[in-house]
């Protein structure tokens, strides 16, 4: 008799967390599970290994640039929120995040950015408020719990402007601005074919 082996993979997420106090603290955390979403109504299953903090990022000539992200993760000691990009075959994930609890009053206020970079010509590709975009609250009732989600948990809520777009970009740039400062993350871009 043959026996399926379950393989399981994680992504240790090691942010820097800007607290409320001023405080930095830099966690581990291992995420086993992520889901993405591009529109308010939808939530889907991405594998593990699409996650990456790398600052180059290879692609097809022809790929969508990528839609920026606001993203939820789930620890053992509460949810962070960090910045991000969902790109056609990565996702790439910022090494900074604030604390949920630190900015629960003022998340649909803080602003998603991003830019790209052309022959070092920086241009805004798309601005939004988080109140825009698909709420914490509802992406928890989606996945099951309205109480909060599973720690190792990623949520990437997605801006739609970079879904079908194909931009000749050399850098592609994203923030999240609020009360606690700015998060940043930015990647070169490498195309291929």
């Amino acid at each position: 008799m043959r026996y399926a082996l379950r393989m399981s993979s994680s992504f240790v997420f090691q942010p820097h967390v800007v607290q409320s106090d001023g405080t930095v603290i830099t966690p581990d955390i291992a995420i086993d599970r992520v889901y993405a979403t591009m529109t308010s109504s939808g939530l889907e299953a991405e594998p593990v290994a699409r996650l990456t903090s790398s600052t180059v990022i290879q692609e097809p000539v022809e790929a969508p640039l990528g839609a920026p992200a606001v993203v939820l993760v789930a620890a053992s000691f509460g949810m962070l929120v960090s910045v991000g990009v969902i790109a056609r075959d990565v996702l790439p994930l910022a090494r900074a995040a604030w604390r949920y609890d630190d900015i629960r009053n003022g998340y649909g206020d803080i602003v998603l950015r991003s830019w790209t970079v052309r022959a070092g010509q920086r241009t805004g590709f798309v601005t939004e408020e988080l109140s825009a975009l698909m709420t914490p609250s509802d992406v928890m009732k989606s996945l099951g719990n309205a109480a909060g989600l599973k720690p190792g948990t990623a949520v990437f809520i997605g801006h739609p402007a970079g879904l079908g777009e194909s931009v000749d970009a050399d850098r592609f740039e994203v923030a999240l601005e609020g009360g606690l400062g700015t998060l940043t993350h930015g990647f070169d871009l490498e195309r291929m074919g």
